[in-house]
């Protein structure tokens, strides 16, 4: 008759399973770690988005807290991407840190507007000048191709679309200018004064008009006229300041 015998762990076996156990699972939680580490760059910067598109959408209104823990929450993301894409919006100038008391979304007075505006269209009348010296055939059909998709945009009263095509618009003329620093400084006028800027885009005239502008402006460019392309460029700053003026007395 065959014996079946019921083998028992021995203590010494006991420990040994329970001391690879417990080897194994620091292993596992570092693994996890990394891998929650390597993905944190790519929620941040989804949530900056996210957060973006809170404050401009006016969710999130000029001069409010931001609170990580109800962010994470509400994007069912941890409290670490979170803090992170606060540091990417405070690097572009949209919120600002107050010590003691937190992140905040940036408000601006109208003096601060009104002299961004100023400054724009001094280095985007420049911009336009450089770019003229420094067109060739692929830039002159990239712009034609951009100012299709605005009108395009406008069309179809897309206001948040054109905002957006209107954004690479003009970097793209800083970029075809060739001068970083003129492109740099342009940037962080333009980033100041988002949130002022983000709703003039709704109503399709405006958005006509404004492309309107930017036609003339290419066309000027691509005629090698670098003192026109700079005037058309820097009055076409000055012309949305005062649209924006306008849009706000209302």
């Amino acid at each position: 008759m065959t014996e079946h015998i019921e083998k028992k762990a021995t203590p010494r076996g006991a420990a040994r399973a329970s001391k690879a156990s417990a080897t194994a699972q620091p292993a596992d939680g570092a693994a996890a770690a990394a891998v929650a580490e390597a993905k944190t760059p790519l929620l941040a910067a989804t949530a900056a988005e996210e957060i973006k598109r809170l404050i401009y959408a006016g969710d999130i209104a000029p001069g409010a807290r931001l609170n990580e823990a109800a962010l994470a929450q509400q994007m069912g993301i941890s409290r670490g991407p979170i803090r992170e894409a606060i540091r990417i919006l405070a690097g572009s100038g949209l919120v600002t840190a107050v010590p003691h008391r937190g992140m905040f979304v940036r408000q601006m007075s109208m003096r601060d507007m009104l002299e961004s505006y100023d400054l724009r269209a001094l280095i985007f009348g420049f911009a336009a000048r450089r770019a003229t010296e420094h067109l060739s055939p692929e830039r002159e059909a990239d712009l034609d191709s951009q100012l299709a998709a605005m009108e395009a945009a406008t069309a179809i009263s897309d206001g948040s679309a054109y905002y957006e095509l209107n954004l690479r618009f003009h970097d793209t003329i800083l970029a075809y200018s060739n001068n970083r620093h003129a492109a740099r400084a342009y940037t962080e006028y333009v980033n100041e004064l988002h949130l002022f800027r983000r709703k003039f885009f709704n109503y399709t005239a405006k958005m006509h008009r404004s492309n309107q502008e930017h036609r003339a402006m290419v066309d000027a460019i691509k005629a090698g006229n670098v003192v026109l392309a700079g005037e058309l460029a820097e009055q076409h700053v000055l012309a949305g300041k005062q649209r924006l003026l306008a849009d706000l007395a209302d």
